[in-house]
């Protein structure tokens, strides 16, 4: 029986994110420099041409696995809208950023690993800074409607404190406090709006 467009597909999309895996697993081990597409094709499990068929290049690999990650802090920002009080959608913000690293774990380590090495960030410079400003944005407005002075700067304290605190999280799950974190966090962020 021939296969649907649907189960197509769904073979597609598998064999996209058994790439994805394999690239950023190789990333993180020997480097973004140091590794060459064959040998993600390899870990892969797929022909170097069906690699090129999803894929460009490496390039093109670290902007797909630049954009899951995205789109994950996507997912969290979302869940904070659905708020019904600022300070609500402060909590669910932290909340759902731990929960969505806890999901992703294993891709949320490698991806602080992948960050920090030289140079690559570079080929995702554009990319990176409309992002983050994009979300330092979202993040300023959350602070101002919970009324707290100088949203724009505390954006950029609460954007680093989540990150830093999902990038612990991420090294140490099992003895992370994220419950006294998020408290913590919520309380950080809307004392202004209580004092």
């Amino acid at each position: 029986m021939p296969r649907t467009p649907a189960q197509f597909e769904a073979i597609r999309q598998e064999s996209r994110e058994r790439i994805l895996d394999a690239a950023l697993r190789l990333f993180a081990r020997y480097g973004y420099a140091a590794t060459p597409v064959r040998r993600i094709a390899e870990e892969a499990g797929v022909s170097q041409g069906l690699l090129y068929n999803y894929f460009d290049g490496k390039e093109s690999l670290l902007r797909a696995l630049f954009e899951q990650t995205a789109g994950d802090v996507e997912r969290s920002l979302a869940e904070a809208a659905a708020g019904a009080t600022p300070a609500e959608r402060i909590e669910r913000l932290a909340r759902s950023a731990f929960v969505i690293v806890g999901e992703h774990l294993s891709s949320w380590r490698l991806s602080y690993q992948l960050r920090m090495q030289p140079g690559v960030l570079e080929g995702l410079e554009a990319a990176t800074q409309s992002w983050t400003e994009s979300t330092r944005g979202r993040l300023a407005q959350l602070l101002t409607d919970a009324g707290v002075q100088d949203a724009a700067i505390e954006a950029r304290v609460l954007f680093a404190a989540i990150d830093g605190a999902a990038q612990h999280y991420a090294l140490d799950p099992d003895h992370y406090p994220v419950e006294d974190v998020t408290r913590a966090l919520v309380r950080r962020f809307t004392a202004e709006t209580t004092d």
